[in-house]
């Protein structure tokens, strides 16, 4: 059956979009006055003309940010040898090396680094080129933090566990070494192939192993504690701390070998950055007093101070709440 798509039942996006919206003035002008997105750019986001932002703009006194000073004019200001050490600096935060690659003597490069990085438009300039990468790359701070948080309060089990079921005695008949259909029947197989009676082939405990059944207590031969083993799970469904815990596996003699990033490290580094230590506490640029404080106290501290990431907040929270457990 043929359709009309020109008919006035269809309502096409392109009709749709003919019906009058409102325009979100208040967006556009925290955009207009906090933002380097230009008028063009956020009259196409809002559905308005450059020109109407404008003449709003000049009506209501609106105020363009003063532009950020681009990385490359801090550079501009230092020396050759300057510049090349904030270039150099930014590749692994090592003042020394830096001071070494961007060609001061080898002798005197801890001190030429160290006094270099006194230096306050060279500490602006680093500040400046670590802004910049943070934006290119996305990675600030509170993600780097979050990533330790992950792997301080990941729970290892979801890589791998150790299961405990019954021996092959504890369900056999008589308490004897109980098979699987499958073993069964190959034993019964190889029995016959040496030529051997098959009225004496020994069925021991019969069959139905299973080792996901629970130990038997009555059981003669594990007593009930019942034989562990490995199980390894499957990377591909891990969540994201497990997946931040994850480091690698490794083929072993032995089998597979899981690694794993030091939960201990991370939650050293999360104590320090809360101030659970002592000596992080009396800091000079520690202005809360945290060693004088109650578990309970610092808790309701910090996270004032963090309410700007809520998901931080939870996790330090829960690292809290942990250490108290302990």
């Amino acid at each position: 059956m043929d359709t009309n798509s020109n008919s006035s039942d269809n309502h096409s996006p392109d009709s749709a979009n003919l019906l009058p919206r409102s325009i979100d003035w208040a967006a556009i002008h925290l955009a207009y006055t906090t933002s380097s997105s230009s008028t063009r750019d956020i009259g196409r986001a809002h559905g308005v003309t450059h020109a109407a932002i404008g003449k709003r703009a000049r009506r209501e006194g609106w105020e363009r940010p003063e532009k950020e000073e681009p990385v490359s004019a801090k550079l501009a200001k230092l020396e050759p040898r300057q510049q090349r050490f904030v270039e150099e600096y930014m590749v692994d935060m090592n003042a020394t090396q830096a001071a070494i690659r961007a060609g001061y003597s080898t002798e005197t490069a801890e001190q030429i680094g160290y006094q270099l990085l006194q230096k306050t438009s060279v500490v602006e300039a680093i500040s400046k080129a670590r802004q910049a990468q943070q934006e290119r790359t996305a990675i600030t701070a509170d993600t780097v933090l979050m990533e330790i948080a992950n792997v301080a309060l990941a729970d290892a089990r979801e890589l791998v566990e150790v299961k405990t079921g019954c021996c092959r005695c504890c369900y056999g008949e008589g308490h004897k070494f109980q098979r699987t259909l499958l073993e069964m029947n190959s034993d019964r197989e190889r029995w016959l192939d040496k030529g051997k009676d098959p009225s004496e082939f020994d069925e021991q405990g019969g069959i139905g192993f299973n080792p996901l059944l629970l130990p038997n207590s009555d059981c003669p031969n594990c007593g009930g504690d019942g034989q562990a083993r490995t199980v390894l799970k499957d990377t591909r469904h891990l969540s994201p701390r497990a997946v931040a815990l994850y480091a690698g596996a490794k083929q072993t003699k032995e089998g597979i070998e899981i690694k794993m990033h030091s939960k201990l490290d991370a939650l050293e580094k999360l104590a320090k950055h809360v101030g659970l230590y002592e000596k992080d506490n009396t800091q000079k640029n520690d202005p809360l007093a945290l060693r004088n404080m109650t578990d309970a106290e610092r808790a309701v501290r910090m996270s004032s101070l963090l309410q700007a990431n809520p998901a931080l907040v939870a996790t330090l929270a829960q690292l809290m709440a942990t250490g108290a457990q302990q």
